[in-house]
């Protein structure tokens, strides 16, 4: 079985720790009740709710599907009956191969171009596989319960915005969803060799995954958009053969702002967390106001 190898790592795991024994080149992707974070020696652990129909087993399958389409995404590993979903330690887990390379937080505009294409070549994928993925629109709805933690104001901007995107039809595109640069990998020559934590993955507009990204990748600390590294992303994805309309991708932006403002004020934040403020509620507020002062008056 190619889940027992030799290098011991420790993992605290809902305040136990637990021994494991695992391959060097392997990562491993345990699911549990929340999603959280934990770290094998670096390597990165995401956390979901488990059952057999679990995000476990959806972003195993959605994984397995795009690695062997080419893209640098980790493939859950089968056990000798064929079956990627394990257990270790009484919870849920999917095992993928390790990935090369390292998270890049000092962003240069090539580094957004090569994220562009990748959303381009993600985009081109068959949705068979994002068919039993989350709804986004759902998800989005579900976190406006959080909407009266905000000013008055803010929930105003915000009515505005979601008001505004219930009436931009959704696609049937399969996107990742969550792709800031604590899930991207790049090799010591600054190439994109890993893509991971597909947990956000579903079926909905192109454009709101390119705004997904362009809120983190090209933003500087305080929020404010950074035009070049906008350019250069949207450029990658341009030539990768996406399209996107202006107007949505306008919205979008701020919607996606929104939705981690929202989803960072339901949880707590971490003092683990990587990158630029990446779960912290006030990044995303600031965010937030940037996108909706750059949205037109609009049809309300």
């Amino acid at each position: 079985d190619r889940a027992t190898m030799s290098t011991m790592g420790t993992m605290s795991t809902m305040g136990t720790m637990t021994q494991l024994t695992f391959h060097a080149a392997l990562a491993l992707c345990l699911y549990h009740s929340q999603k959280t974070r934990h770290h094998v020696r670096g390597v990165r652990v995401g956390a979901a709710a488990a059952t057999a129909t679990s995000p476990a087993a959806r972003v195993g399958a959605v994984a397995t599907t795009l690695a062997a389409a080419g893209l640098p995404v980790p493939a859950a590993l089968v056990d000798r009956h064929g079956q990627r979903l394990r257990h270790v330690a009484g919870k849920p887990a999917v095992l993928v191969p390790r990935l090369p390379g390292e998270h890049c937080f000092e962003v240069g505009s090539e580094h957004c171009r090569q994220v562009g294409a990748l959303l381009a070549a993600l985009h081109r994928q068959p949705t068979e596989a994002g068919k039993a993925l989350p709804d986004e629109r759902r998800r989005l709805k579900s976190l406006g319960e959080h909407l009266c933690r905000l000013n008055e104001d803010d929930q105003h901007r915000a009515d505005t915005v979601l008001r505004r995107w219930r009436k931009v039809p959704a696609t049937r595109t399969l996107i990742h969803g969550d792709l800031f640069r604590d899930n991207a990998l790049f090799n010591a020559e600054g190439r994109l060799t890993g893509v991971l934590d597909f947990y956000n993955a579903c079926l909905e507009r192109p454009e709101y995954d390119l705004a997904v990204a362009l809120n983190d990748w090209a933003v500087a600390s305080d929020g404010r958009p950074v035009p070049r590294r906008q350019g250069a992303l949207l450029a990658g994805y341009r030539d990768g053969g996406g399209e996107w309309d202006e107007s949505v991708l306008a919205l979008a932006l701020a919607v996606a702002a929104l939705r981690f403002w929202l989803s960072r004020l339901a949880g707590p934040v971490s003092g683990e967390s990587e990158g630029q403020g990446s779960k912290d509620p006030a990044e995303f507020a600031r965010i937030f106001g940037y996108r909706f002062n750059a949205l037109g008056d609009g049809d309300d």
